[in-house]
């Protein structure tokens, strides 16, 4: 195998992003699990027969509304899952819906927006219950409280067994225990969270504010209103480990269905598990997958499950979603979401100039450059790909999406070093994929430069020399520290450093 091929796939496999989005095995017909090799995916659940009900199961979805990543053929959002219930309900199924939390990636200003976002979302899925994670208790017990206002339009709860806000256990908030019927059987859910897990959220190490109980003992307190509700089926959303789950199997068969976090982010093998009479399933991460349990009560194994791949080929995009999209979009715009959050210092020190800046010297490079589509990346959030200009929501005001199709910006962090691009009318100069983002920010490089051209004394050869290697950029420097940092297994799952970088490399000083 070529250096660069096996330097870039230690890479990716480091970065710890399992097998990308949507291009690990899947249980369809396509290996890639998004239709690739041509053949027709199987619909989901094809060998159900119709259940009394079904639950849809998510959890983990760490911020992603839209399929993980830039790609249109990488799984998941929350647009397909909208349509894998509508394809159930369309086949005389009953559906509600149940997911684990972890729903964020940050504790942030957008975080707080994308939480009302996947709110409504879920809401519009039907679905009753959402557990907590780490992400949803940094958002912190106000957050919680906010959001916790189940209606008959609106049904879905914030529950918790092991969560208490502001030292007061009989708020209602979270809900200990939800009962609810569908499909004319009683359905019963709570949650809980790991301390393990939550632990080094800040409002946890304060007990006025948030506490977390041992998961075991808060259980015990429900057995007996559990027991009087006598429910058909009692689930357990744990957020922990499998063994986690697996011990509270153990002392707790009354739920017969737990949805357990602590797994693979693709969970394609061993899920689900049984421990003694309960079924322990997994739906990995980032909203690829959506488990569908379906429940027999007259059968001899009741439940049945199935972990669904959210592909293009089966599932369509939601319109109901797609304005869910929008809708997100227009708040960041109109709360200046890239401009009101707190910027980064470049390690460095030093600022960003601009393209243009740099093409007054390296005129080839810059040329070359201004013919790649680094040179059009805010284009792309502006319009879409061609042919989805008429249907593109814009993407200019989502640092998550301006991070990579900007200049000036952490990338991973999806955070804005000062000097970086803010706007179209404030900086354009920092429109696109440019220099600066894989050589460094070039503000010393140019001073020395101009003070080197205009007076000789006042810069030693040996600084300017020192400066331009600083901002030179080898091929194995591209590969191991550059390239990555966008073209990372969620956004570029089939990235190919050697097909790429002939298409952007320049070499040499003009």
């Amino acid at each position: 195998m070529p250096r660069t091929r096996l330097l870039i796939l230690l890479l990716l496999c480091a970065m710890g992003c399992g097998g990308g989005c949507g291009d690990s095995p899947a249980p369809d017909p396509s290996p890639t699990g998004n239709g690739s090799t041509g053949a027709k995916p199987a619909p989901p659940l094809k060998d159900f027969p119709k259940p009394a009900f079904a639950l849809i199961l998510s959890g983990e979805q760490h911020g992603y509304l839209e399929p993980c990543g830039c790609s249109e053929t990488q799984s998941g959002g929350v647009a397909r899952r909208y349509d894998l219930v509508r394809q159930l309900r369309e086949r005389g199924w009953e559906v509600a819906g149940f997911d684990l939390g972890g729903t964020l990636k940050h504790a942030r200003k957008q975080s707080v927006i994308k939480f009302d976002s996947i709110f409504d979302a879920l809401n519009q899925m039907d679905y009753r219950a959402l557990g907590l994670g780490p992400e949803e208790l940094q958002l912190g017990a106000d957050q919680i409280l906010i959001h916790n206002i189940p209606t008959d339009e609106r049904p879905l709860a914030i529950v918790s067994a092991n969560v208490t806000l502001h030292d007061n256990p009989d708020s209602g908030t979270p809900l200990r225990l939800l009962t609810f019927e569908l499909g004319g059987q009683k359905i019963a859910v709570t949650s809980i969270i790991a301390p393990a897990v939550a632990k080094h959220v800040p409002d946890v190490q304060n007990p006025a504010m948030m506490r977390v109980d041992d998961p075991a003992a808060a259980l015990r307190t429900l057995r007996e209103p559990l027991a009087a509700e006598a429910p058909a089926l009692a689930v357990l959303l744990s957020y922990g480990s499998l063994d986690d789950a697996r011990s509270l199997a153990k002392e707790f068969p009354e739920y017969a269905l737990i949805v357990s976090t602590g797994g693979a982010e693709d969970p394609l093998t061993d899920n689900p598990v049984r421990e003694g009479k309960t079924l322990i399933v997994q739906v990995g991460h980032k909203g690829k997958y959506t488990g569908v349990c379906a429940f027999y009560p007259d059968a001899e194994e009741p439940l049945k499950f199935e972990l669904v791949n959210l592909d293009k080929d089966r599932f369509d995009n939601a319109k109901e979603m797609i304005e869910v999209m929008r809708a997100y979009q227009d708040r960041l715009r109109d709360e200046s979401i890239i401009e009101s959050e707190a910027a980064l210092r470049h390690p460095t020190g030093k600022q960003f100039v601009g393209a243009l800046k740099c093409g007054e010297c390296h005129k080839k490079a810059y040329a070359t450059w201004k013919e790649t589509k680094h040179a059009h990346a805010y284009e792309s959030l502006e319009k879409g790909r061609p042919g989805q200009e008429a249907d593109w929501i814009t993407r200019i005001h989502d640092p998550e999406c301006i991070s990579c199709h900007t200049t000036g910006w952490n990338a991973q962090e999806s955070l804005r070093f000062d000097s970086g691009f803010v706007s179209a009318a404030r900086t354009p100069h920092l429109l696109g994929q440019q220099c600066e983002n894989c050589h460094g920010p070039g503000s010393r490089h140019v001073n020395l430069e101009e003070l080197y051209k205009s007076d000789r004394k006042s810069v030693t050869e040996a600084e300017l020399i020192a400066e331009r290697k600083v901002v030179q950029l080898t091929e194995i420097l591209a590969v191991k520290t550059v390239c990555y940092r966008c073209h990372d297994n969620d956004n570029s799952p089939n990235f190919d450093f050697e097909k790429y970088w002939p298409k952007v490399r320049h070499v040499g000083r003009d």
